[in-house]
């Protein structure tokens, strides 16, 4: 499993970026959460205070939305991602 992420500013100057491999084969959903976990972490760690965050796992997308409602591990995983994104400023 792969990733990677690129952050850029509004006027789409890239700021930094990451990626990482892993050797272990799991779900697309699965594989969607770590991004999004480490998507999170350097937009943190860069000190950005508004993000926006895409994914072009719908079925990941639909779980954030209505998170509380489901109570499968992944969802609950998940909420533990979501609840750093209190850092930020949605627009």
């Amino acid at each position: 499993m792969g990733y990677r992420m690129i952050v850029r500013d509004a006027d789409g100057f890239v700021l930094g970026g990451s990626g990482s491999f892993k050797d272990t084969v799991i779900d697309i959903e699965w594989a969607e959460l770590i991004a999004f976990e480490e998507s999170v972490k350097v937009a943190g760690d860069l000190n950005i205070s508004k993000a926006v965050f895409e994914s072009d796992c719908a079925s990941l997308v639909n779980k954030i939305k209505k998170r509380g409602m489901d109570i499968t591990i992944l969802v609950q995983c998940m909420d533990k991602a979501y609840m750093k994104l209190d850092n930020f400023i949605f627009g």
